[in-house]
């Protein structure tokens, strides 16, 4: 059977709208797309198959023939299936478009706008520019050798170990002599002459 006239059949058999997938799919005899695309174009044009566009997708059905007899109640039921029909191609064309615009809409949420970006921009340049600023002040300093950095760390920690062992020693003469000392321990500061870390404004965090 050639490929037109099994379409055609097809169409009378079933009498509701169908894609040209859904034609390809079920007429036997292994016709291509195109061919059946082909076939439907001749009979479109021949006004035996209606043609209907709903957004991207095409959907095709038999004309109906005034004169053919029959029970006016069928052609009724059947015309109320075709509409179905057409209206649920008409769904699935408006649901894809929905699903496109959804995941879309997805894939934008959480993006910044383009105004927005240029705020953002303008604010990291100038952030950038006091940055490159601050470190302009270092560029002429010089570099100290890690080992002169080393040496000079090793000898402030002798120095501040020796430090600490002279003033608990100390500490320790102060707390023996108040044991017997009548006055408190800023007399006997002021007595002996004795100043303190205070005193001579040295912090051993600095």
């Amino acid at each position: 059977m050639a490929c037109k006239d099994a379409v055609l059949k097809f169409l009378e058999d079933h009498n509701r709208p169908f894609s040209n997938n859904d034609i390809q799919g079920s007429v036997q005899g292994g016709f291509g797309k195109s061919a059946i695309q082909k076939a439907l174009d001749s009979l479109v044009d021949e006004n035996k198959v209606k043609e209907k566009v709903y957004g991207k997708q095409k959907v095709y059905c038999i004309l109906q023939n005034n004169d053919s007899s029959g029970n006016q109640l069928r052609e009724d039921l059947l015309e109320m299936d075709r509409k179905i029909n057409e209206t649920t191609i008409e769904l699935k064309e408006i649901s894809d478009q929905l699903k496109i615009k959804s995941q879309l809409v997805a894939q934008l949420k959480g993006k910044i706008s383009l105004e927005d970006a240029i705020d953002q921009k303008i604010k990291l340049d100038k952030e950038l520019e006091d940055v490159k600023q601050q470190l302009s002040r270092f560029s002429e300093v010089e570099l100290i050798c890690p080992k002169k950095k080393l040496a000079t760390e090793n000898e402030y920690e002798k120095y501040l170990k020796v430090y600490k062992q002279r003033k608990r020693m100390c500490l320790d003469m102060v707390d023996s002599i108040l044991e017997n000392y009548p006055k408190t321990k800023k007399h006997l500061y002021e007595d002996i002459g004795l100043e303190t870390d205070e005193d001579a404004g040295f912090s051993i965090n600095e």
